[in-house]
């Protein structure tokens, strides 16, 4: 058991600005990339001083948003903005080309009556404000050019690529479907069925080739297969298989992908669309898929996705399903060669694919932290960008106490790097509110403040703390003493101990944790933190300001409002 005198109480935190790639002219250069491109890289060591109108004019909500017709995908699959809860993952586009979900920093969705740039080629479908930030490669000459951020009003003026896919996919957390399970799947979506009363799962078939795929795969699984009549075959499965064929059905009791599915490697999904293929629910090249469930065309695009390639929907009007009441979806995956296509390519071709015409309605947009979504409009997917503001990086060094770092981690503004009690032991350093701490709270919630404690008070607060923290870190120390392990012995330490992180976070993400954890009264917005966290924004926002001056001050005249 430690002595008391062992025990440490602080009633400070500890902000370090440990590595820094901000600037006040890496927003300059992001920004400007726009209209100067390539020549923007003189921008790169130019002097901010010259350019603060710039600056203040980007802060002034700058974003770019979509129409209420572009749809966003999720990890819950395709929304259309207007369904966007804003707590979902977000498909992102990382820096190196990873496929990453990731939650929004904040949802913009507000009405919009003013001029909205439409680009529609045989790709691509978009309708976006001229501010909204598109992932292009501009086409200015034929060697040096790199995919950047480029506002939508650019692409009336010059001929850019886009990307339609092209991802790397590699899941945290896959399921791995045993061996052969994968290709009856996605023969079972395109071809089978349940049987009512005993659940079994069957396929109708009628060619040599399908039912063979379905014996040879079956064997790979370890499963049964027994023919019922002339088409009709049952697969004698584990209750893995059976499990996941239950969940081969939507809402609706159309066709779907199992959702565990979509978590899985691409050589899984790869097997997948092969089963499918040979469901007859496929041209014979295994390049274009037809559906009458809107749900398995939207999984599809994220399959293709998530192999590398892309893929369009499109709705058939040729021919009508069954019955002739559901419209049929024709799903086709690009070809490695179209997943870069060209907008404006010529003066004749941007005549033609890229124009403004006037919107009216809401529009929506979400900043993740990689700053790109993968949409679609009228079933046709690009990636798009976000914020110039994004382009930077600050990390700083963080200690306090463990109740803090909860408040900053619900931000979900940062990457973050903590001490772990699991593997090092804890060091016994308690928070215990200083004399300036306001302790008392008067008022109803929502409409309270606090306000100084008395003398009393404060000795009670001090006294209780100290010996609370002190007989817990006692057992905490007799239970690691005793041989038991750190991940158990920590479970009686109280949040008041401290701990310490890494946060990594760009500039709007920091504005935007500025605005609800500092209070201000003069901000658009006001907002009445907890002291402690407050204690943590203050250091950070001292340290950004003096690393980019005129953003801060940008960012104050704007009633400290992230753009």
């Amino acid at each position: 058991m430690p002595h008391s005198e062992e025990i440490e109480f602080r009633s400070d935190v500890t902000v370090e600005l440990v590595r820094a790639a901000a600037r006040d002219a890496d927003i300059l250069f992001a920004a400007r990339v726009s209209t100067k491109g390539e020549q923007s890289l003189e921008d790169v060591e130019a002097d901010p001083e010259r350019s603060k109108g710039l600056i203040n004019y980007l802060m002034r909500s700058r974003h770019g948003c979509y129409d209420a017709q572009t749809e966003v995908l999720t990890r819950e699959g395709w929304k259309r903005w207007a369904d966007v809860r804003g707590d979902e993952w977000f498909a992102t586009l990382s820096p190196d080309g990873d496929l990453e979900y990731q939650r929004a920093e904040r949802l913009i969705a507000k009405p919009y009556d003013g001029p909205m740039v439409r680009i529609e080629t045989a790709q691509v479908d978009l309708l976006v404000t001229p501010d909204h930030q598109m992932w292009a490669k501009p086409c200015r000459h034929a060697h040096g050019e790199w995919w950047q951020l480029v506002p939508a009003r650019e692409l009336l003026d010059a001929g850019h690529r886009l990307t339609v896919g092209g991802t790397i996919w590699s899941p945290r957390d896959p399921f791995v479907p045993a061996a052969g399970v994968a290709a009856l799947l996605g023969l079972f979506v395109g071809s089978g069925d349940l049987e009512p009363e005993t659940q079994t799962p069957f396929f109708r078939l009628h060619t040599r080739r399908e039912i063979d795929f379905l014996r040879r795969r079956a064997a790979e699984a370890g499963y049964e297969v027994r023919q019922v009549g002339d088409d009709r075959y049952h697969l004698v499965a584990d209750e893995e298989f059976r499990l996941l064929a239950k969940k081969c059905y939507d809402a609706d009791r159309a066709k779907a992908i199992p959702p565990e599915m979509l978590e899985c490697a691409p050589q899984h999904l790869q097997e997948l669309l092969e089963g499918l293929a040979y469901s007859g629910k496929a041209a014979s090249h295994g390049q274009t898929y037809v559906t009458t469930s809107r749900t398995l065309a939207g999984q599809l695009q994220e399959v293709a996705l998530k192999i590398g390639l892309a893929a369009a929907i499109a709705e058939r009007s040729d021919a009508p399903a069954p019955g002739g009441r559901r419209p049929r979806y024709q799903v086709t995956l690009y070809r490695d060669r179209d997943l870069e296509p060209t907008v404006g390519w010529t003066h004749e071709a941007r005549r033609q694919q890229v124009r403004v015409e006037h919107y009216r309605g809401q529009i929506y947009c979400a900043t993740v932290p990689n700053s790109t979504l993968y949409v679609r409009r009228n079933g046709k997917p690009v990636w798009c960008g976000n914020s110039p503001f994004e382009h930077n990086s600050m990390t700083f060094y963080v200690q306090a106490p463990i109740f803090v770092f909860r408040e900053l981690m619900r931000h979900r503004m940062a990457s973050y790097n903590e001490e772990s009690g699991r593997y090092r032991e804890l060091r016994p350093v308690f928070y215990v509110p200083g004399p300036d701490r306001k302790l008392v709270q008067e008022g109803k919630p929502g409409h309270y403040q606090f306000v100084d404690g008395t003398p009393d008070q404060h000795k009670l607060v001090e006294e209780e703390v100290r010996r609370q923290c002190a007989e817990a870190y006692a057992s905490y120390r007799r239970m690691l003493d005793a041989g038991i392990a750190r991940e158990v012995a920590r479970i009686v330490l109280p949040l008041t101990i401290y701990s310490s992180a890494y946060v990594t976070v760009n500039a709007r993400s920091l504005m935007n944790f500025l605005s609800l954890r500092v209070r201000r009264e003069d901000a658009r917005f006001p907002s009445y933190p907890q002291r402690e966290i407050e204690m943590v924004a203050e250091k950070m926002e001292a340290a950004w300001a003096e690393l980019m001056p005129i953003a801060h001050a940008a960012f104050e005249r704007n009633g400290r409002v992230a753009p």
